[in-house]
């Protein structure tokens, strides 16, 4: 048995939270967009430009958006996932940040290391888009 990594703890407290949402906009679109926020979902959420970034988005003919929020501080860092399809945010096409302040940009880096994804454009190749 492989050692527990809270991937299901994580799972559900995803789960929780989308059916806790109000305002959640349900859409499938050809092309979907990665919209990440460097800190935990509470501090995302309470954001009213990642709110917009998100709307506008999702507002977007043949676009979609899936959230993908840093770690709370009980998560495994090895599981970091889009909140709409669970996918891995190294999976996107695109990934678009929403930084409120300087000290997230710390939270940008650790979210793209830990997915992967070097911070570094120069470092990135066409696996990484």
């Amino acid at each position: 048995m492989p050692p527990y990594d809270g991937t299901h703890v994580k799972d559900r407290r995803i789960a929780q939270r989308l059916a806790d949402e109000v305002g959640r906009i349900e859409k499938q679109a050809p092309f979907t967009v990665a919209l990440a926020y460097p800190s935990p979902y509470s501090v995302g959420m309470s954001s009213l430009g990642f709110q917009r970034i998100y709307r506008a988005i999702q507002e977007t003919p043949g676009m979609a958006c899936e959230r993908v929020f840093a770690h709370d501080e009980d998560d495994s860092p090895s599981h970091l996932v889009s909140y709409e399809g669970r996918r891995p945010l190294s999976a996107f096409g695109v990934v678009a940040f929403s930084v409120a302040y300087e000290l997230e940009i710390g939270g940008l880096v650790r979210m793209l290391d830990s997915s992967g994804i070097p911070a570094e454009r120069a470092l990135r190749n066409e696996h990484h888009h």
